[in-house]
């Protein structure tokens, strides 16, 4: 399974536990800035998440920007490999 799969799978498990509403349906965008790849964003009813590209966490956010949870991804990317 890829890194990226991975951490798509911990953003919709993650966003079910804060309670987000059923069915989570994860929109996921990369983000670019003057051209450069910098992360990627996940959007779900009720948040947001950001894993930036080199970051060791992903930020879950409620739709105000509040954060909720950092969840780290470390030793789920070192599983995968």
């Amino acid at each position: 399974m890829s890194g990226s799969t991975l951490i798509y799978n911990l953003v919709v498990a993650t966003f079910s536990n804060l309670g987000m509403p059923p069915p989570i349906d994860v929109c996921e965008t990369l983000l670019i800035k003057d051209g450069c790849f910098i992360g990627h964003k996940f959007h779900c009813d009720g948040g947001y998440a950001i894993w930036g590209a080199g970051w060791n966490a992903v930020e879950f956010y409620d739709d105000d920007g509040k954060i909720l949870k950092m969840v780290a991804v470390t030793r789920a990317l070192r599983s995968s490999a």
